[in-house]
C-alpha cells in the first residue's frame, strides 16, 4: 500500500509541474509517448513482469497488457503501473534543452529503494543515443558531519528518476541483508533547462 501511495503522489506532482512544456512538445513533435514507442523494452527486464515488443504495442493501443496500464500521460511523462496491484511501476520523462532543442529521456523503475534507469539523448533529428547519467555522489554526502558508518555496513548509491529530475539513492547493505542508516542530506540532480544541477538539501522522510 505504501508504495502505491507513493507512486500515486508522483504523479499527482508531476503532471501540474510539466503541464506547460505541452505546448512546446507538440511544436517539435518529441513526447514521451512518441519516444517510448522508439525505446528498446530493455528497461523492463529489470521488473518481475517484464514486456516484450508486442506487449509494448498493446500496451501503447490499448493502455493496458495483463502486467502493466498506463496510470498517467503528459506530453512528456509517461508511467505504467504494473498489475495487478500496482505496486511499482516504469515511468520516463523527458528534459528539454532550451539552448539546442534536443530531448534527454529518463526511462527508470519506481517503486522499491532498488531501481534502476536509462538515459538516452535524442537531438533535434530525432537521433537517439544512449547517455551516462550523473556520476553518483560519494556516500559522505548524505551523512552528517562527522558521521560514520558501521564498519559491517557497505554503501552503494544509485541513480533513480525523480522528480523535477533525477535523485540520487544511497542503499546500504550488511550481512544480513539491506540496512537502514539515518540519512542527514538528500542528494538530486534538477533539469536547468540545459542540462542537470546537482543539489543537496537536508534529507525528508
Amino acid at each position: 500500500m505504501l508504495h502505491c501511495l507513493r507512486i500515486a503522489s508522483f504523479l499527482f506532482m508531476l503532471i501540474p509541474l510539466l503541464a506547460a512544456a505541452r505546448a512546446q512538445a507538440e511544436d517539435n513533435g518529441m513526447t514521451a509517448r512518441g519516444l517510448f514507442t522508439l525505446l528498446p523494452v530493455s528497461i523492463f527486464e529489470n521488473t518481475a513482469e517484464g514486456l516484450s515488443e508486442s506487449e509494448k504495442q498493446q500496451l501503447l493501443a490499448e493502455g493496458h497488457t495483463e502486467f502493466w496500464e498506463i496510470a498517467g500521460e503528459t506530453e512528456d511523462v509517461i508511467v505504467f503501473a504494473a498489475l495487478p496491484f500496482r505496486d511499482s511501476a516504469v515511468a520516463l520523462r523527458l528534459f528539454r534543452n532550451s539552448a539546442d532543442g534536443s530531448v534527454e529521456a529518463a526511462v527508470g523503475t519506481l517503486g522499491s529503494p532498488i531501481c534502476t534507469m536509462e538515459l538516452w539523448r535524442v537531438d533535434s533529428s530525432a537521433r537517439m543515443v544512449p547517455i551516462d547519467t550523473p556520476p553518483e555522489p560519494d556516500i559522505s554526502e548524505f551523512l552528517g558531519q562527522g558521521q560514520k558508518l558501521p564498519r559491517d555496513v557497505n554503501p552503494t548509491v544509485l541513480i533513480c528518476l525523480g522528480l523535477g529530475g533525477l535523485k540520487a539513492q544511497p542503499v546500504f547493505w550488511n550481512s544480513s541483508g539491506m540496512a537502514h542508516v539515518p540519512l542527514a542530506n538528500d542528494v538530486s540532480f534538477q533539469w536547468n533547462g540545459k542540462a542537470f544541477e546537482k543539489r543537496v538539501f537536508p534529507h525528508k522522510e
